[in-house]
């Protein structure tokens, strides 16, 4: 008898993290930008053809609501097809139209050609008819996902800008991070740190930081002053070279007041 058993929930959340991470996963595109995600471009072409199958094929009428249909149909359709482009860090960000690739290819597919378009091709067809019902559930469907797919897309940002910020900076560790806006940044490399921020030696033994402070105070104190002397010396000291007197002199005579003047 084996000593554990599987436990089915860790199973089915290791097997939803693979499947997540190869629809993700991500490669340069040639000349272009941009990252492109292959198990996203199946996963969405798959999709595509079924709605293409119920939408276009002379089918026998489903027991579903047609307008229902059309939303969430086209509404996943437009949510798969956000995360189909990656823009990763470089130069083309600057570029407005190559910083919101994402956004316009689902645009100008989901709520375009799938949303509008479509449904005017479907009209051509002798078994199907116009309805302009279904261009409303289809545009409300692709906003609605569009928007959860945007919100997914920031939390995902926030979560790997939160995984970097946490993570040791060793050799080993990763080097770079991403802000809120998803933009990537390096770390400081230890090599130009100074050597006084970084807790060094001076040529004696002596922290660098200590020596300065040493040669800005070594003129603070002169000679005359009260520093290493003791409380009688300096009390002494001030009985005898005392520079202004205090007593009652009035402002013609300058002589003080009570004494007879000669």
């Amino acid at each position: 008898m084996p000593s554990s058993y599987p436990v089915p929930t860790q199973m089915v959340q290791q097997l939803w993290n693979r499947l997540i991470g190869f629809l993700m996963r991500s490669y340069p595109m040639k000349d272009f930008p941009l990252n492109i995600r292959p198990g996203m471009v199946f996963a969405t072409a798959i999709w595509i053809i079924l709605l293409g199958i119920l939408g276009m094929a002379p089918l026998p009428t489903l027991p579903v609501n047609d307008k229902a249909l059309h939303f969430f149909g086209l509404g996943f359709a437009t949510f798969l097809l956000y995360f189909v482009l990656e823009v990763p860090e470089g130069p083309g960000r600057r570029i407005w139209y190559i910083r919101r690739a994402p956004l316009l290819l689902t645009l100008i597919l989901a709520f375009f050609v799938g949303g509008i378009i479509s449904e005017f091709v479907q009209s051509f067809l002798p078994w199907k008819e116009f309805q302009f019902g279904d261009i409303v559930a289809n545009l409300c469907g692709s906003t609605l996902f569009l928007y959860l797919a945007h919100l997914l897309h920031q939390r995902n940002l926030r979560k790997m800008e939160l995984s970097s910020l946490y993570q040791p900076l060793s050799v080993h560790g990763s080097s770079t991070y991403r802000d809120a806006q998803g933009r990537q940044h390096m770390f400081p490399s230890s090599s130009s740190v100074p050597e006084s921020a970084s807790g060094g030696q001076g040529e004696e033994g002596t922290p660098p930081r200590e020596n300065r402070r040493e040669r800005e105070g070594s003129g603070v104190w002169d000679e005359d002053s009260d520093f290493g002397r003791s409380s009688q010396e300096t009390a002494r000291g001030a009985e005898t070279n005392t520079v202004f007197e205090l007593g009652d002199y009035d402002d013609d005579d300058h002589q003080p007041r009570g004494k007879n003047n000669i």
